[in-house]
């Protein structure tokens, strides 16, 4: 089973020929750290994510406001606490679930927070960090923290794209199922449509998928149109 830290580094490798930007780089990263919220060793993390569901729920009440981006993390931990692990959430269609939820809970942050705001750059480190204390282990949550501090005070022009955001996470879940195709046990891609598990050969079709796009990239950059 790859570790956490080689499925971060593998995450990054993967998006940055499309997402250069240090923020969505940070939602791969994440993309590809939270599928493994369906392991019993992730409990802690879940009971963190229920609670600051909680308290954004709390809060967003006492203030009148929609109470979607409280619900959306409850909702998402209590779906990984009862996935087995290397079941659903570590399917296509988990993935796409993990992302669709992220997605509406960072897109909804957002539109919450420039009501009080205007400053995209405190925002994006204000979610990338929760997000980052939520979901990363412990050991890679400092060096996460200093190095996304860094890079979006650096960086010029930021934007928040919904469709950015969705792809980042969706290719950082990819990359982590990408990496335990190469396991013994392989990934049931497929489930609950099937439970086939897959393994080297497929994860060697979408490695050689991804070359192509990437390498289509520096002729055509989505990220110029």
């Amino acid at each position: 089973m790859p570790s956490y830290k080689k499925h971060v580094l593998f995450s990054l490798i993967m998006a940055l020929p499309f997402f250069p930007d240090v923020f969505y780089l940070s939602l791969a990263v994440i993309g590809a750290s939270i599928i493994d919220f369906d392991h019993p060793v992730k409990k802690n993390n879940l009971m963190i994510m229920i609670l600051f569901g909680i308290l954004l729920c709390l809060i967003l009440y006492l203030l009148n406001l929609p109470l979607i981006i409280g619900v959306i993390l409850i909702a998402l931990a209590l779906i990984f606490y009862i996935s087995k692990h290397r079941g659903f959430m570590h399917s296509i269609f988990g993935i796409i679930i993990i992302t669709i939820f992220l997605t509406i809970f960072i897109v909804g942050s957002y539109l919450l927070f420039i009501d009080f705001s205007q400053n995209l750059k405190i925002f994006l480190i204000v979610i990338s960090l929760l997000l980052g204390v939520m979901v990363l282990n412990r050991n890679l949550l400092i060096p996460y923290s200093f190095l996304l501090l860094i890079g979006i005070i650096l960086t010029k022009n930021l934007v928040l794209n919904p469709y950015f955001i969705f792809g980042a996470l969706f290719l950082g879940g990819i990359s982590h199922i990408i990496l335990d195709l190469f396991t013994p046990s392989g990934v049931s891609i497929l489930n609950p449509l099937s439970l086939k598990r897959y393994k080297k050969a497929l994860g060697i079709i979408l490695m050689i998928f991804w070359t192509l796009a990437a390498v289509l990239m520096i002729f055509y950059p989505f990220y110029n149109l």
